[in-house]
């Protein structure tokens, strides 16, 4: 048999408070069940965060009903983090996923009843668990009892994936693996990640800007790294060749995360090259995060203004600029002590007079009281005003 797998659709997301983004996720999820309708599979499971909110709005309801109308195969639905809290189960008897599956041929795994029986395979899940995951999935499959040949676990759990942080991990791969399964159908992490008999589809749409292209330009040497965005689809999984292939489906806009790295920034040197460099990108309609990085002469600056655009739907700007190394030992000269003011955000007129008084006055310095100190910088730049 054939089995499609997706997750984290996240339906009725306002991502960046953005209507346009509103729409992208539905459009995104019409696009991955299309082209799954294309591909006929014997069944379409959907491992959690189908929607975004547990009170999704009207209008995407009617738009998902609509969309599964085209499947000619069961769909297997199991609840995410944000579609479905726990309480609906344990207060109020059920929850949208459970409205669904009152009104359409959706098969909903859950606590009431985690398994479905297909020919020979059985899907076993309950979806997700905040507390005690491992005890409850183990509870979970524990109970099930069957004849079917392949047994097919569906969770929305974040599993120990390289690089996930170890305290940020709720179920172990090779826990699930023990538990019988001939395959593990999974969603919760946004990122594509398959391994033998394991299947993490991710979200069909950029969740954040780590998932975009990445772009890399050093100001300093003008070397270029860049990073393809994360792929984005579904997979398609073939239990008689015991076998996954992923099928590409290109989010609604393109992401960029493009960073400049420099040593030394220099705004009237520097911003006409970052212009110039992010016009080489279809950036209409994009969603764009830029960041300029490493040091500068004068500290800390603000750019959004200089670098705004108006092409991007979305535009997220920042700085993390450093004042230049300097070591204080080093400041033997009038000169060196008003660059050094300056880099630490004092102004070019205010530090060089700053500087000629400590200069004027260091042999009094160290008999100065705090306040004298500060009486005598403050008349220092009152008069750097004045000039």
């Amino acid at each position: 048999m054939k089995i499609a797998l997706v997750a984290d659709f996240h339906l009725d997301y306002r991502q960046f408070n953005r209507q346009q983004r509103w729409h992208d996720y539905i459009d995104t999820f019409a696009k991955v069940t299309r082209k799954v309708a294309e591909l006929k599979p014997d069944a379409y499971v959907i491992a959690g965060d189908l929607f975004e909110r547990y009170m999704p709005h009207p209008g995407v309801i009617r738009r998902f009903l609509r969309e599964i109308a085209i499947l000619d195969c069961p769909i297997i639905l199991i609840r995410g983090n944000h579609d479905s809290p726990q309480i609906f189960f344990d207060k109020f008897g059920g929850d949208i996923l459970h409205l669904l599956q009152d009104v359409t041929e959706i098969v909903y795994l859950n606590p009431e009843k985690p398994y479905y029986e297909m020919g020979d395979l059985c899907f076993i899940g309950i979806g997700y668990s905040g507390f005690n995951a491992t005890t409850e999935i183990e509870r979970c499959v524990n109970s099930v009892k069957t004849a079917a040949e392949i047994r097919i676990g569906v969770f929305h759990q974040l599993l120990d994936y390289p690089g996930v942080p170890e305290k940020q991990v709720e179920v172990s791969r090779s826990f699930l693996k023990g538990l019988g399964f001939d395959y593990v159908l999974m969603g919760h992490w946004h990122v594509r990640y398959e391994e033998s008999s394991l299947f993490n589809s991710g979200s069909p749409e950029y969740w954040g800007f780590d998932q975009g292209e990445q772009v890399n330009l050093n100001l300093d040497t003008n070397i270029e790294k860049i990073t393809p965005a994360k792929a984005k689809g579904f997979y398609l999984i073939d239990t008689t060749k015991g076998s996954g292939r992923f099928t590409r489906i290109e989010p609604a806009r393109p992401m960029y995360s493009i960073t400049y790295e420099t040593t030394s920034f220099d705004e009237a040197k520097h911003i006409p090259i970052i212009k110039k460099h992010m016009g080489k990108y279809n950036l209409e309609g994009a969603l764009v995060e830029t960041k300029v990085r490493g040091k500068c002469r004068y500290g800390r600056i603000t750019l959004g203004k200089e670098l705004t655009l108006d092409k991007p739907l979305v535009h997220s700007f920042s700085t993390s600029l450093r004042p230049s190394d300097a070591v204080e030992e080093n400041i033997d000269t009038l000169a060196a002590q008003a660059i050094f003011l300056a880099e630490r955000g004092i102004g070019k007129s205010a530090s060089k007079k700053i500087a000629e008084w400590l200069e004027h006055n260091k042999d009094d310095l160290s008999s100065m009281q705090a306040h004298e100190l500060l009486i005598s910088l403050r008349a220092v730049l009152q008069s750097a005003r004045a000039s």
